[in-house]
């Protein structure tokens, strides 16, 4: 049967390092919780270095139909690869460029394809506003969250540590050093996302994660 690609290419920048967004791409415990309407459960079911494969469930983008599948995402230089198959049969694979900008910003440039068969073509620009809608939303749910890290980074925060001077309960000093963010996956938890039972979304509503459904 001959087949037809679906394409479509979506840009972002962000007030932040490149390193920090590819650590939001990693940090998968935040599905659930930032992006509560579209995922209701995650699981990592192997990492190693900067390859993970997770099962992911959760709602279809616009339709809001349940459905689930299992992703494998690596990095190949600046471009992390992702290999989506989910539970209708289709394959989803994206490339997520990224890029240096000057004052310590980023651009990331998104490519999602994928491959039916050539009467779907008429599909197409459905898919294209569907994975549009998912872009615009999703980068603005990740965005407060990759800038509160950023910001916090230059005040010395290093994970489950926290602030040194906040800890010690000293005065903020009056210049803080900080070297280059550093993106080394794979990211450590402290959940039960790498378990068999993953990790499900802990509230239904509360406001104070965020919920509100």
């Amino acid at each position: 049967m001959k087949t037809y690609t679906m394409k479509l290419e979506c840009e972002g920048e962000m007030d932040c390092p490149k390193e920090v967004v590819m650590w939001n791409y990693y940090d998968h415990e935040h599905l659930v919780g930032t992006h509560f309407t579209y995922y209701k459960k995650a699981r990592v079911l192997a990492e190693r270095d900067d390859w993970a494969l997770v099962y992911r469930s959760g709602n279809m983008p616009i339709f809001g139909i349940p459905i689930s599948g299992m992703g494998l995402q690596f990095m190949e230089g600046n471009v992390m690869k992702t290999f989506h198959k989910d539970s209708i049969g289709f394959l989803l694979e994206q490339e997520t460029h990224f890029f240096d900008l000057p004052n310590d910003r980023s651009k990331v440039k998104v490519i999602y394809k994928i491959n039916v068969p050539k009467f779907m073509k008429l599909f197409e620009p459905l898919f294209q506003n569907m994975f549009k809608s998912w872009f615009k939303n999703v980068w603005a749910e990740d965005a407060p969250m990759r800038l509160r890290r950023w910001k916090v980074y230059k005040l010395g925060f290093k994970d489950f540590k926290g602030i040194d001077y906040i800890n010690k309960k000293l005065s903020k000093p009056a210049k803080i050093s900080y070297p280059k963010y550093e993106f080394t996956p794979p990211i450590p938890v402290f959940s039960d996302i790498k378990q068999p039972e993953g990790m499900e979304r802990p509230f239904a509503s509360s406001v104070q994660l965020g919920y509100n459904d």
